[in-house]
């Protein structure tokens, strides 16, 4: 490979130890822990700067969408819902069939792929359908935790599958629309984490007005960038209760900054508000899962231990270390689900 004494490698290298300053690098006790997630929480909101979407609207009208699908355990029906003016949201609720009493709540968000029916087990036009696609490495998570008994709504995330700019729908399937996304929200100070946060948060508000649902149970589960709106929708939103994030919880330097990756993972300055172990680590004292795979090539597994240890001992300060759970399995980029089913579905 040819060098030039020009290339901004170096400068790209260093930026990261001059930025970057850990939060709780000096807490000593649950008190100074408390003091800085709270800080660290207000901080969050600024970068993902949900109060600058426009025309939020406040209350969520669900409208059907054709008719619902059967299945033995539980039923599945789409829904629109106009979460702000001239964006509507496609959601699915998944719910579980001779409920008893009232279930846990989950919103289910999906990672990369094609979109939210990746973890529905439908097709395009909505038949029930299995898809193997990307080694099936979402594991259809939010048809096993409806099959737990939990009530589980999940959204079409901004910019996949149905969700996509118009001129991408001729696409093939796996192809998003982040990128453009991503880069033309940035003039307005808003970026695609920004959009599926307060999709998260909506669908969450949608739960909580379900009568099904047990408030005290809400959670959040994502994989891949699902699982960086989960991290950071729960961290801006403290009525969710448990959180699963799985095959996301690394480091930016080892994970985010040392490959490609969608350019929906770049967020204006959060770097020095925190690593991503760092915003893990302020949801605390709330429970929170972490999946991390062995093989996982896109957050190595030796990042996400380093990453573990740190959460490991805020959660240990904060005298909770009982409420933070880790399932390393031997695995790939992919929902493990050994744990965290039966977590979110208690």
């Amino acid at each position: 490979m040819k060098d030039s004494p020009y290339s901004p490698d170096l400068f790209m290298k260093g930026l990261y130890d001059k930025i970057y300053k850990s939060p709780y690098e000096n807490a000593k006790n649950g008190e100074d822990v408390s003091k800085i997630s709270e800080e660290i929480r207000t901080k969050a909101r600024e970068i993902f700067a949900i109060d600058k979407i426009p025309c939020k609207k406040s209350d969520f009208e669900l409208i059907p969408v054709g008719k619902a699908l059967d299945y033995p355990e539980y039923t599945l029906q789409k829904y629109t819902v106009e979460i702000c003016e001239n964006l509507n949201s496609l959601v699915y609720i998944l719910t579980p069939k001779n409920l008893k009493k009232s279930a846990p709540g989950v919103v289910a968000l999906c990672g990369h792929g094609y979109g939210v029916r990746q973890i529905l087990k439908i097709s395009k036009s909505g038949k029930k359908k299995h898809f193997n696609y990307f080694d099936n490495y979402q594991k259809n998570f939010a048809v096993e935790l409806a099959k737990k008994g939990c009530v589980v709504i999940a959204p079409e995330l901004f910019g996949f599958g149905e969700a996509r700019l118009n001129k991408d729908l001729i696409k093939p399937f796996y192809i998003s629309s982040c990128d453009e996304l991503s880069h033309h929200l940035l003039p307005y100070g808003l970026t695609t984490a920004t959009m599926r946060i307060y999709q998260a948060i909506v669908c969450g508000e949608i739960l909580l007005k379900n009568q099904n649902v047990n408030p005290d149970k809400l959670s959040c589960m994502g994989i891949s960038g699902g699982g960086l709106t989960a991290l950071y929708a729960s961290l801006i939103d403290e009525r969710f209760k448990k959180t699963v994030v799985s095959c996301y919880v690394n480091t930016f330097r080892e994970s985010i900054f040392s490959r490609w990756h969608c350019p929906d993972n770049y967020i204006p300055q959060i770097i020095e508000a925190g690593e991503i172990y760092d915003f893990a680590s302020s949801i605390v004292p709330r429970e929170l899962l972490i999946e991390s795979g062995k093989r996982d090539k896109l957050f190595p597994i030796d990042a996400s231990i380093k990453a573990h240890e740190n959460i490991k001992r805020v959660y240990n300060l904060s005298g909770v270390s009982d409420k933070l759970h880790i399932d390393i399995f031997d695995g790939k980029h992919a929902v493990s689900g050994k744990k965290s089913f039966d977590f979110l579905s208690e």
